[in-house]
């Protein structure tokens, strides 16, 4: 048995870190993995009214392929919207005065039924070439925050990558950097493998939680089946008392950090580009 699991009997009752699955009674596929986060002393002592709360967990694949790849997209496309808008804005100003000025939004719309040469052409009056950095800025703009396409997140996200010049090295070394130590920053857990399931690299997603009445969740994929209720949550084994606390300090600290409003985040930035600009102007005595 692996360190992160610890040894259980099917009889011993339901506890935090117990690993919970529901599959599907004809296919056999799961349709939702988990681990309980309910306080154990909660549990014991019927605090928690017959219900237990629970983190959803996804394959590691598809936690790369789906929300981290969302979310590195909005990112992307955060990073890029000044610079794209900037550039647009200074044709329309030269070219069109009076249009109203782009915004984020805005483009995001025009580009779902104009391509990105043709943006530009509208605002230029000419057509850029294909090594145009200013069409590359927004061709990585498109693909960051387009949803009506064929490509999944991830495709996308590569997509962009590679029109960046980013290497196929630094594309692995940014995922593997995002999943090190255990799921780097408090919002997901990275679990190298779970009890009695296939494959190997799962993410408990900490913003995803669900609850599930006690008569719902079976001691075993076995309880399940005999009580006729197969597709019902079950048990598939526990995890270690060192990963469990672990997940729950994570999710402790996730949902009681204190959010600053953007003014005091704007004014800390200010304050440390002044300092910094002090820093290097000025001179050292030779």
């Amino acid at each position: 048995m692996s360190d992160f699991f610890k040894k259980i009997d099917d009889a011993d009752e339901i506890r935090q870190g117990d690993v919970i699955r529901k599959t599907d009674a004809r296919t056999g596929s799961v349709i939702a993995l988990g681990v309980v986060i309910t306080a154990d002393c909660d549990i014991a002592q019927e605090k928690a009214g017959g219900r237990y709360n629970w983190v959803e967990i996804l394959p590691m694949r598809t936690y790369i392929e789906g929300p981290w790849a969302t979310e590195q997209l909005r990112r992307l496309a955060k990073k890029r919207s000044k610079q794209v808008l900037d550039h647009l804005a200074g044709h329309i100003r030269r070219n069109l005065p009076g249009i109203s000025p782009i915004t984020h939004e805005s483009l995001i719309e025009w580009l779902r039924t104009k391509s990105p040469e043709e943006v530009i052409e509208s605002v230029s009056g000419a057509i850029p070439g294909p090594g145009d950095k200013q069409l590359r800025d927004l061709k990585i703009f498109n693909l960051a925050t387009a949803t009506n396409g064929a490509q999944g997140a991830f495709e996308r996200l590569r997509s962009a990558w590679d029109l960046a010049g980013t290497s196929q090295e630094d594309q692995r070394n940014q995922i593997g950097n995002a999943l090190k130590d255990g799921g780097g920053f408090q919002d997901y857990f990275v679990l190298p493998e779970l009890p009695n399931m296939d494959g190997v690299g799962f993410v408990a997603v900490l913003r995803s939680m669900g609850t599930i009445m006690s008569h719902e969740l079976f001691l075993t994929e076995r309880d399940a089946r005999i009580a006729g209720q197969s597709s019902e949550f079950h048990r598939l084994g526990r995890l270690s008392d060192g990963v469990r606390f672990s997940i729950t300090q994570k999710l402790a600290f996730l949902f009681s950090r204190i959010g600053m409003p953007t003014t005091y985040e704007s004014a800390c930035e200010a304050a440390c580009e002044l300092v910094i600009d002090e820093c290097f102007n000025n001179k050292v005595a030779v």
